[in-house]
């Protein structure tokens, strides 16, 4: 059976603790990592290729060859964009990198070396791509399926090469130091306490093979200090689980409940089931919606036979549900403008003031912000009455006027008000 799901708001805790390491900006991206042959491009593929029916217009592209966009699924921006109906439809999509297979000794330069971690060290956050499948003609880089095996190979070369880094930490810090106080090079310099706990804690987890995002006993003080060491098991992770299709029908692999086990003791984490072979089975069924269906259909009626019912083994793409874990991985969410001439999804940090909101449309906005003029989207849904407008919502008082201090929330619809005049010329 499946690892049972967390409480969500242990879930929600769990996330915003992995990324108060990050960056606070708004293009945060994943990136796949994993050992050769387990999946990585077939899924990144697959998620590139996930199209919504809110996206037909949009020029979602692989930047790269291994880097890709992808439309991240939203009910309510699907509900904005029928109602509106504009010729411009720009939902929110998020970026994922297809990181090159890391192998045994990667941290030491084995394999594609360096040039795998600084990938790694260029994206957010980090889908760990685990294979639990047998196949003879997916030959694993070890000769044989052993996910905790794999798990460990791919921590430990992490946390290895954050070893390597945090050991020139002290070093870099007392350089720092020095030029501040404008001591001589001979001088050993006073490390501030906060700095020297934050090091030690660092320090004691990456010993013990334990990702630092995991570890609840930062003080905020230590998390900006750690924040500057630029180490990668800072960054969030999603444990993604690449299964056959006959076991992801079923919900179940022997592997899994090792996993969970494993990953507990590892500091915890999200884990998503699934298998590449089903996904790609229904995405070649794309052009095809009825025969797709009668595939997902027979998925399910196999799972019946063996006497699983109910709704969580209905057989379902899980696509959508790895593009929303790491966009909430990285604490992004959207809020949306709305007219008769384009409906957007627009992609902000979760605590995002109005003001910062403004600026993610154009930096005029946030310089002359005035105030935000925001509806509730259950309001607008349950109000607008078929209409494409707001005065449904106004008339029933549901129309706020917000001002600076107000923290947007996940899926406002919002004007922004602001006025900015050209400077006077002297």
């Amino acid at each position: 059976m499946p690892p049972k799901k967390a409480a969500k708001a242990d879930e929600d805790l769990g996330l915003m603790r992995a990324a108060r390491f990050g960056r606070v900006k708004n293009d945060l991206s994943m990136g796949f990592v994993g050992l050769p042959n387990v999946g990585k491009s077939t899924i990144t593929n697959l998620l590139a290729g996930a199209m919504h029916a809110e996206a037909a217009n949009y020029p979602f592209c692989t930047i790269d060859p291994n880097v890709v966009r992808c439309i991240v699924p939203d009910q309510k921006f699907q509900y904005l964009a029928k109602c509106y109906g504009p010729p411009s439809i720009v939902p929110a999509a998020l970026k994922v990198t297809d990181i090159a297979g890391l192998i045994r000794g990667a941290s030491e330069g084995a394999g594609l070396g360096n040039a795998f971690l600084s990938h790694i060290a260029a994206v957010d956050g980090i889908f760990h791509l685990v294979r639990a499948f047998e196949s003879d003609e997916v030959i694993h880089v070890d000769d044989s399926v052993d996910a905790i095996r794999d798990l460990e190979t791919i921590q430990s070369e992490l946390c290895l090469k954050d070893k390597d880094t945090l050991s020139k930490v002290v070093a870099l810090e007392k350089e720092r130091v020095r030029k501040e106080k404008g001591l001589p090079k001979n001088t050993e310099p006073p490390l501030t306490d906060a700095f020297l706990s934050a090091y030690s804690k660092c320090e004691k987890l990456l010993e013990a093979n334990t990702p630092i995002q995991t570890h609840n006993d930062f003080t905020a003080m230590e998390v900006e200090i750690i924040r500057d060491f630029s180490l990668i098991t800072t960054k969030p992770q999603v444990y993604i689980i690449n299964m056959s299709q006959k076991n992801f029908i079923r919900k179940g692999n022997k592997w899994l409940p090792k996993i969970a086990d494993w990953v507990k003791e590892h500091g915890g984490g999200q884990i998503i089931p699934m298998s590449a072979e089903f996904e790609q089975n229904v995405y070649d069924l794309k052009d095809m919606p009825d025969a797709q269906q009668a595939f997902l259909d027979e998925c399910t009626a196999e799972a019946e036979k063996l006497g699983l019912k109910g709704p969580k083994f209905v057989c379902k793409s899980v696509v959508p549900r790895i593009i929303r874990s790491g966009r909430a991985s990285l604490c992004l969410q959207s809020f949306y403008t709305a007219g008769p001439k384009e409906v957007r999804s627009w992609t902000i940090q979760q605590g995002c003031l109005a003001p910062q909101a403004a600026g993610v449309i154009h930096s005029d906005f946030e310089r002359g912000f005035i105030k935000a003029e925001v509806a509730n989207f259950d309001d607008f849904k349950t109000l607008h009455a078929g209409a494409a407008s707001m005065a449904k919502v106004k008339e029933a008082g549901k129309y706020r006027q917000e001002g600076k201090t107000y923290a947007m929330q996940d899926g406002d619809i919002v004007v922004f008000m602001h006025n900015v005049t050209a400077s006077k010329k002297k």
